[in-house]
């Protein structure tokens, strides 16, 4: 009999080989990881830690998602990706499996692969860092699933029927991949021996202890018994070594509850930096799950020995006190989440920011959506170099600057191809001729590729700007502008164009045509996941210019109320909350002196758009972009302009919130009855504008009050000094 499984994992493969060796708080307790679980937001409910490397969660579906719909487990894998609109990891799903005298379970499979235990969620129970089931079976009782976890490991315990054999399952090959490469090795150790084993291919295999395919996996078996079956399990994306280093170092013991413990704290610190009072009790869920989300990814990828794996395939270790991470959805969390994380947390994002820079020395190019030491290239722009400015913006500075204006600068200026023989900027030799990316080089998202590339350039703009390279501040901040090459002075529109230089033909803006012909064809040509409702409001860096080029007040104002006549809802000329382009816009109008409009707005999106139930986020997550469009507007404020550390003011929901910043604390407080603003103050100085530099907040201890009153107030911000800033060149 043995105790201890020891694994490597490969994304289609498997070998598989055997040795012998507190008190209740506020903010953890308003987080329901079952928010998002419904519809299309994609969160999981499972076990993790703020940016753990495992995330050992159930799975109900064979592409790794949990849908709170479905009824039945197909298994608890130890990787995930909170929100993401693409299925990724799921590794090893791990099923507990009653033994019935003359049969199996309740879904019979001669290999495995397609067991799933029914569940419903009247027993099923989530919190930070702890996940339990009790799954039903034939019989009255149920299997118990419990799981808890550290950074690199986690701890399960699982209680079957009285009189069942239990047998534990690893479907070794059931991963869900989109188009990356990497390996997860993995170290499982049980509190007691198992007395049997086996693998399987096409059949299940009794005594063999190696299968490879991409149909494998693995079982152990034990005899009938009331205490329940605790295993261990630790990870690595370096080595089986590292995967049971890992799990020595973080759970030496046997103790489940104090793993869990040690989670619930782990949570509770990081929760607890920032602390709303007042609220509803929705309110206050819907806020803090917001929060959770936001610090699930990146996620921890070396190891407790400092070892990770390169782009380049090559293992590295990394000095005492520095960390590797992965999983960086950029065209999401560069809009809301990067900037959170580095306020809170400074030091941890600047690691974060490094690990894009060693990434970018290992592959010669700053990676678009990484998925572990491998890119995704998902959505278009350049994203990771706006999250690089952005980090910088907001007080994460410790990682290698230069270096990062380097790749910045390459990615900006050099077409070229990166990992997969892929272009870094596709249509990039066209955007540096023409000012455009042209419907050749991808005719159903040229011109919104368009604008994300001036996105980048301008937050790359400012950060050479503050690290002194002015000749490069000065070129992009006029390539910033390319958003003028696509304006149709006779619409008012950001237009896509073809390489000649005439505008897309057949075009309606109100009706979204021409449509994609390919995908997503809801969408006008041109536009990735939208329309040029949604992008043309996407140029925060230079509202002035736009809304100059729109026609003014006169014809801006009466767009953007019909954009938000809806909230939600694809396919429409209107605001949609899920979609990352549109999350500035509602602050559009600060940049026409109509102040009490955004926050009207922002006031139905937190009313309409989130809710409490499993479908309460309005659509993907995104790895907490989505949830960051409550958490921002709950405080009062969004950082609305890439690479520049200011926030554009909204309306607070709560009386009173408190963070903890890497350089002092921040106190928001409203007063008054209403949603509109009368006044603000600001370390007791009047705040005259609606936005507010982040540099004014550089006291040890900083107070923002908002007055607020039932009535829009149609003094205060109205005038053009007041306006939040546009950056702009002189017309050549």
């Amino acid at each position: 009999m043995r105790n201890t499984l020891i694994c490597v994992l490969f994304v289609s493969s498997v070998v598989v080989a055997q040795t012998s060796s507190s008190f209740p708080n506020l903010a953890y307790d308003s987080v329901d990881p079952f928010i998002g679980t419904g519809a299309d937001g994609n969160t999981f409910p499972g076990a993790t830690l703020p940016f753990g490397m495992i995330q050992w969660s159930p799975d109900t579906r064979p592409d790794g998602w949990y849908h709170y719909s479905d009824k039945t487990i197909r298994g608890f894998s130890l990787t995930h990706i909170s929100g993401a609109g693409c299925s990724v990891y799921a590794d090893l799903p791990i099923l507990p499996w009653p033994i019935y005298e003359g049969g199996s379970g309740p879904v019979v499979s001669s290999t495995f692969d397609d067991t799933a235990l029914i569940f419903s969620h009247e027993h099923e129970s989530a919190h930070p860092g702890y996940y339990s089931v009790e799954s039903n079976t034939v019989s009255d009782t149920g299997v118990k699933t419990e799981l808890t976890v550290t950074q690199h490991a986690g701890m399960g315990r699982f209680f079957f029927p009285a009189g069942a054999g239990r047998m534990l399952i690893f479907k070794a090959a059931a991963s869900a991949n989109i188009n990356t490469h990497y390996v997860l090795y993995f170290a499982a150790k049980f509190e007691k021996p198992f007395e049997s084993f086996g693998t399987w291919t096409d059949k299940i295999a009794a005594d063999t202890t190696s299968a490879s395919g991409h149909q494998a996996g693995t079982y152990v078996s034990f005899p009938s018994g009331v205490e329940p079956v605790v295993m261990k399990i630790g990870i690595s994306f370096v080595s089986i070594e590292n995967a049971e280093a890992n799990l020595t170092a973080e759970i030496p013991a046997w103790d489940f509850d104090a793993v869990h413990a040690s989670a619930k704290t782990a949570w509770s610190k990081m929760l607890d930096l920032v602390q709303a009072e007042g609220g509803t009790s929705e309110q206050r869920t819907i806020f803090y799950t917001g929060l959770y989300h936001m610090l699930l990814s990146p996620n921890l990828f070396s190891d407790d020995n400092g070892d990770y794996i390169g782009f380049d395939q090559k293992v590295r270790r990394l000095p005492a006190g520095q960390q590797q991470f992965a999983n960086f959805s950029d065209w999401d969390i560069y809009r809301d989440v990067v900037q959170f994380q580095s306020l809170l947390l400074p030091e941890q994002t600047s690691q974060m920011m490094q690990s894009l820079v060693r990434d970018a020395e290992q592959s010669g190019w700053l990676p678009r959506w990484p998925v572990a030491n491998d890119v995704s290239y998902i959505m278009g722009g350049d994203s990771s170099a706006v999250l690089l400015s952005e980090a910088y913006a907001f007080g994460a500075r410790g990682f290698d600057l230069t270096t990062a204006l380097h790749f910045m600068i390459k990615g900006a200026t050099e077409p070229g191809k990166g990992p997969h023989n892929y272009a870094e900027r596709p249509g990039l030799s066209n955007y540096l001729i023409k000012g455009y990316v042209t419907l050749s080089d991808d005719p159903e998202a040229a011109a919104s590729i368009t604008l994300e590339y001036g996105s980048a350039d301008f937050a790359v703009s400012r950060f050479a700007a503050a690290i002194g390279d002015h000749a490069h501040e000065s070129s992009l901040l006029r390539s910033a502008q390319n958003w003028r090459s696509l304006f149709d002075q006779d619409g008012g529109w950001i237009r896509p164009r073809n390489g000649d230089g005439k505008f897309l033909e057949g075009w309606d803006p109100d009706h979204l045509l021409p449509h994609h012909k390919n995908w997503d064809k809801d969408n006008q040509m041109g536009f990735e996941e939208g329309s040029t409702w949604q992008y043309s409001f996407m140029v925060p860096h230079n509202y002035a210019g736009v809304f100059q080029a729109m026609g003014g007040n006169a014809s801006v104002v009466p767009k953007l109320d019909k954009f938000f006549e809806k909230l939600s809802g694809w396919a429409l000329p209107n605001f949609t909350v899920a979609n990352e382009p549109d999350f500035c816009a509602p602050y559009a109008y600060l940049w026409t002196g109509n102040p009490w409009k955004t926050q009207q707005v922002i006031d139905r999106i937190r009313r309409e758009t989130f809710t409490t139930k499993a479908d309460g986020l309005p659509g993907n997550d995104d790895l907490g972009a989505t949830s960051g469009v409550y958490v921002w507007n709950a405080i009062g404020m969004y950082p609305v302009i890439p690479g520049v550390g200011g926030f554009a003011l909204g309306t607070p929901m709560f009386p009173r919130v408190s963070m903890h910043l890497g350089n002092g604390t921040l106190d928001i407080v409203s007063r008054g009855q209403g949603i509109y603003v009368h006044s603000v103050v600001v370390n007791g100085k009047p705040q005259a504008s609606s936005w507010l530099e982040l540099s004014a907040l550089s006291q040890p201890q900083n107070r923002v009050e908002f007055e607020l009153g039932a009535e829009p107030d149609h003094d205060w911000a109205v005038k053009p000094a007041s306006f939040p800033p546009s950056f702009d060149v002189p017309k050549r």
